[in-house]
């Protein structure tokens, strides 16, 4: 599967053999370490040697691990094993495999625990000074009585005669991780024979015995293999028999390959090429790839977090696969990482994906699945079964940020229509309201609620009017573009509304209330004609009764006048003399028009 983990592997397999040929992968290269950044990850290029699969595979993997090995004595165990094997919990105590018991590391003669050969002793492993005897990949703290119990049983469920490598009541899954103690022996110590020293182990279904170079049984073990994948106390184990770090008295300097590269085993002792099709989503395309998208949001900021979702992660086919989970970006996903399997014919599990976020953003990030097997039965399937993907994308918007003007955040507004005359038609000037940018890009809409007007007097509302109207979701940068009246056929006065329109953001998780914004509207009308006071196109004694009231009693700005102070006729803030004289040059002389 091409993809982060192992697009690499293909692409160079590609460059060095043209890999593809009546369905099976030949030839396959595999380079170097996983680049995991894990500290149980092998040293970048202890693999660099290894290549091909099957027999070719096997042998690239013996030459790697046989580099650099150190032999130690079957003696030494006593006190290597206490560090290999100890108790993270309890620092003086060693942790016995099969049962998973936690006892004093302290060497007793085999009191307490004693060495268990994974390999039985019977089984061609009787040479006490051959490496294999005392491997420490090989050899495991266990109590006395269990390791009679097992004798020399291969391992393997449904006879007597062969042994389950987790006890009842076990703590830890010892299935799979004997299962890779047994393929390590036989790769490191295999066919052909003599290539390390004497003995040629072989696993296999059947024909082991006392004297013979087998074990078994090896469908269980590569059932048990994929059913129970590596894990992090299993790597560490690995890394400990390897470091002079971790264990500087009795390091191994070399490591099981099976859980470095747990891909490695069916490429070996595979019954076919590999059919698997891994898959995401509806279904695989012909090449095996898939995809998946999640979209969260969007939400404003101060909204609930995000909930992960569920992603149904399925294998067709009949064999099992291994198969890395990488993320890139902000996406979140459990489980995640290399070394994971699937056991044999169609199943599923499901990935838990979410995503990272820190407030105000656009944020995505990437799932990705690679089939990590190394043989192919055709197309789309083991290492020809291309990456699935999900995608994941969130989005958080700040606020939406009303005004009254595009350029600046206005919440509050004078439109003046100044003094027109009575009669002279209906005038309109522009309003707006607009949702400025608060952070670009990443603005919530905006919604205007109510536009309601207050009038003073409570006429100014038959007078100043406007068609800004309540509208949802005005985008980031946009706006209602209004208008506001003042319609001259009304009575003479001076009139004005107040304009409170009330905002939100659009009705989305994390709305609230916005600022509310004052449209204040005022305007005069006028007289078409001076001394009509009363608006009745008469100049006569009925406007002469009121200018009289009003003449030098008080100014206009006394606010006891009424709206406007109709009678100042010279506007200049009193009803006065020259005041009078307008009056009287009207006064009974037309018609107003």
């Amino acid at each position: 599967m091409a993809g982060t983990f192992r697009e690499e592997r293909y692409m160079r397999t590609n460059r060095r053999f043209g890999v593809l040929q009546s369905g099976c992968v030949l030839g396959l290269v595999l380079a170097c370490g996983l680049a995991h950044g894990d500290p149980y990850d092998p040293p970048a290029g202890y693999y660099n040697s290894v290549t091909g699969t099957g027999a070719t595979l096997k042998a690239s993997i013996r030459t790697a691990i046989s580099a650099g090995f150190i032999s130690r004595s079957y003696g030494d165990a006593r006190f290597a094993l206490p560090v290999i094997d100890r108790d993270p919990n309890n620092s003086n105590n060693v942790i016995l495999v099969y049962n998973a018991q936690s006892v004093s590391s302290a060497w007793d003669s085999g009191i307490t625990w004693n060495r268990e050969h994974t390999w039985p002793e019977s089984y061609g492993n009787t040479s006490t000074s051959a490496p294999q005897y005392s491997d420490l990949h090989m050899l495991r703290p266990c109590n006395s009585s269990v390791n009679s119990s097992r004798g020399n049983d291969a391992y393997g469920l449904g006879s007597s005669s062969l042994w389950d490598p987790t006890m009842a009541g076990s703590t830890i899954q010892y299935r799979g991780e004997c299962s890779r103690a047994i393929f390590y022996a036989a790769t490191r110590y295999g066919d052909p024979a003599g290539s390390i020293t004497a003995g040629n182990f072989v696993v296999a279904e059947s024909g082991w015995g006392t004297g013979i170079s087998k074990m078994g049984q090896l469908s269980y073990m590569l059932k048990w293999h994929f059913e129970n994948p590596v894990d992090e106390r299993e790597r560490k184990r690995n890394q400990t028999v390897y470091s002079s770090a971790l264990n500087p008295t009795y390091y191994q300097n070399n490591r099981n390959p099976f859980v470095d590269h747990p891909e490695w085993i069916w490429a070996i002792w595979g019954s076919q090429p590999n059919n698997s099709t891994l898959y995401v989503g509806g279904a695989p395309a012909p090449d095996g790839s898939s995809s998946q998208n999640i979209v969260y949001g969007p939400v404003i900021v101060g909204a609930p977090a995000f909930t992960a979702q569920n992603v149904t992660l399925n294998k067709i086919g009949s064999t099992p696969t291994t198969y890395d989970i990488s993320v890139a970006g902000a996406v979140t996903c459990s489980p995640s990482g290399p070394r994971q399997a699937f056991a044999y014919n169609p199943l599923s599990r499901t990935l838990t994906v979410g995503v990272t976020t820190s407030g105000i953003g656009a944020y995505s990030g990437t799932v990705s699945i690679d089939n990590t097997d190394l043989t192919s039965g055709g197309a789309g399937q083991g290492v020809n079964d291309a990456n699935d993907t999900v995608s994941v994308v969130a989005t958080i918007l700040d606020h939406a940020s009303p005004s009254l003007a595009a350029a600046a955040a206005v919440t509050s507004q004078t439109i003046d229509f100044g003094s027109v005359g009575r009669n002279s038609g209906v005038y309109t000037l522009p309003a707006s309201v607009w949702n400025r940018s608060a952070t670009a890009g990443l603005t919530a809409g905006l919604d205007m609620d109510s536009v309601v007007g207050v009038g003073t007097p409570a006429s100014s509302t038959t007078v100043i009017g406007t068609n800004l109207l309540p509208a949802s979701n005005i985008a980031e940068g946009g706006a209602v573009l209004g208008q506001v009246s003042l319609d001259s056929s009304q009575p003479a006065g001076s009139y004005q509304v107040v304009y409170t329109i009330t905002t939100s953001d659009q009705n989305i998780p994390g709305a609230i209330a916005r600022p509310s914004l004052t449209l204040t509207v005022v305007g005069t009308i006028v007289a078409s004609c001076p001394g009509d006071l009363n608006g009745d196109q008469f100049v006569d004694d009925a406007d002469f009764v009121l200018f009289s009231a009003a003449y030098d009693l008080y100014d206009c700005s006394s606010g006891s006048m009424p709206a406007g102070c109709p009678s100042d006729l010279n506007s200049d803030g009193f009803v006065e003399d020259g005041d009078f004289v307008i009056f009287a040059g009207a006064y009974d002389q037309f018609l107003c028009p």
